[in-house]
């Protein structure tokens, strides 16, 4: 199970969303071995009623692994960006992979 660090920049984050947010990005970890911890950020744009969520992932290889999606409902934000996530991990396991193969 990873780490998962969570804030609201003029949001608070409920036990609802925060529940969310451990269900859908705990399991990152299955992508790539080595992550362990994840920040996640909830930013409330008032004037636009929207929500821009932002996941920053650090890998002990020194890379740092960016997500971020805005929605009009936070729990479509959420689930866009752990997609976003998952992706973006995938693609560099398989690049490692591939580069210990040859």
């Amino acid at each position: 199970m990873v780490t998962i660090h969570i804030s609201g920049v003029h949001y608070h984050v409920s036990d609802k969303a925060r529940s969310y947010i451990e269900e859908k990005l705990g399991s990152l970890n299955r992508f790539h071995k080595g992550l362990s911890s994840v920040q996640v950020t909830i930013h409330h744009d008032e004037k636009r009623d929207s929500y821009r969520v932002d996941v920053d992932m650090h890998l002990p290889t020194g890379k740092d692994v960016v997500a971020h999606d805005t929605e009009s409902n936070l729990f479509a934000a959420i689930d866009i960006v752990a997609d976003k996530a998952a992706a973006q991990l995938r693609k560099i396991h398989g690049k490692e992979q591939a580069r210990v193969a040859v």
